[in-house]
């Protein structure tokens, strides 16, 4: 049943009521002799636009109309879909050269997004407050910085634990496979394979975890 309760949310006033009762007529025709007159009045007064709502809804909750064939589309007109917001990490995609260790646990996982995400929207608050010299949000994003890496310093420790990491000269990072995060072991400088004097093989994705190992950004160009 369309519920007349819907009329207490903030959906309707987002959808125009005059189109909303066009889409109810390209499903039904039939209900335009009972529709028309309440878009016809919306039209002349809309402030009254939340009486008319209340007049569709009461004509669509008529008993006629309960268990009309098409009663699951006009609903659908009426139900409001959000769209939900994808969230974006930094993580790295896995490779097929990579090797996993072992896909992180959910809980550690979750830890782990959560300060990236809050990294991301601390780095968009330094760039404004940079631009803006901002000193007060300078202050609060260096503080911010110490906590989340005294956040990820922790993490480390359970993810070290979990893999049973303390007893290995092991470099790893963490990238994301699918939907799951995962422990991915980076290559030593002796397992990067030599052409020449001072010249080593590595495809794009190798010579960008060369240089994380070395502690320096990768170039922002492409690589052929």
């Amino acid at each position: 049943m369309l519920r007349n309760e819907h009329l207490e949310s903030s959906s309707f006033p987002m959808k125009s009521l005059g189109r909303t009762i066009d889409q109810i007529l390209k499903i039904e025709p039939m209900l335009e002799e009972a529709l028309v007159p309440i878009k016809n009045r919306w039209k002349r007064y809309p402030s009254k636009t939340m009486t008319y709502w209340k007049e569709l809804l009461d004509c669509l909750n008529s008993k006629d109309l309960l268990n009309h064939p098409k009663r699951t589309e006009i609903k659908n007109i009426l139900t409001i879909k959000r769209k939900t917001s994808k969230k974006i990490f930094s993580f790295d995609a896995t490779t097929t050269n990579d090797r996993v260790l072992g896909i992180i646990p959910e809980n550690v996982s979750d830890r782990i997004k959560s300060i990236d995400r809050q990294t991301i929207d601390l780095a968009k608050k330094r760039i404004e407050a940079s631009m803006t010299h901002d000193e007060e949000t300078m202050a609060y994003v260096s503080r911010k910085d110490v906590m989340l890496e005294i956040g990820y310093k922790k993490i480390w420790v359970d993810l070290k634990d979990h893999f049973h990491l303390w007893d290995k000269n092991t470099n790893v990072t963490i990238k994301r496979h699918g939907d799951v995060l995962v422990l991915v072991e980076l290559p030593s400088p002796s397992q990067l394979q030599l052409l020449g004097p001072g010249v080593m093989r590595m495809d794009p994705d190798m010579l960008k975890q060369f240089f994380k190992f070395l502690g320096m950004d990768p170039p922002e160009m492409g690589i052929e």
